[in-house]
C-alpha cells in the first residue's frame, strides 16, 4: 500500500510504501498522483520504503518499470529511503541511465532526505 507524506513543496511527490504493494496501489494511487503533478512540469520524488514493507506483487513491479520508463524525463530528482539492501542495489544499477539526480538514504536519514528533496535542484 502507498500513503502520502505531507509537508513538502508542491513539486514533490512524497509517498511511503508499506506492507505489500500491488498493481491496484499503482493504478489508483501512485500513477494518478504523479501524473497530476507532472502536468505542471518535471517533479521530484521522495519514495520511502517503510520498515514494514514486505514486497511488490508481480504486476506492481511491471507497473513500476513501465511507469518509470515512460516518465523517466519527468523526474528531476529522486530520493529513495530504504533499509532494504536489495533495493539500494537496484537503484545503484539504474542510476547511470537516469537523467536527474538520484540519492539513496537509510530510513534513519528520512529527515535529511526530506531536506534534500525539497531543496532547489542542483543544490544541497
Amino acid at each position: 500500500m502507498f500513503k502520502s507524506i505531507a509537508g513538502l513543496p508542491a513539486d514533490v511527490l512524497a509517498i511511503e510504501a508499506s506492507h505489500q504493494v500491488t498493481h491496484q496501489d499503482y493504478r489508483e494511487t501512485l500513477i494518478p498522483m504523479a501524473e497530476g503533478l507532472m502536468a505542471k512540469g518535471p517533479i521530484k520524488m521522495l519514495y520511502v520504503i517503510g520498515p514494514d514493507f514486505t514486497g511488490f506483487d508481480l504486476e506492481a513491479l511491471w507497473d513500476d518499470s513501465a511507469f518509470g520508463i515512460s516518465h523517466w524525463r519527468d523526474f528531476s530528482r529522486i530520493a529513495l529511503v530504504t533499509d532494504h539492501a536489495w533495493m539500494g542495489g537496484v537503484v545503484t544499477m539504474f542510476t547511470p541511465f537516469f537523467h536527474g539526480e538520484v540519492r539513496l538514504f537509510r530510513f534513519a536519514q528520512l529527515s535529511e532526505a526530506k531536506v534534500w528533496i525539497a531543496a532547489p535542484s542542483g543544490g544541497a
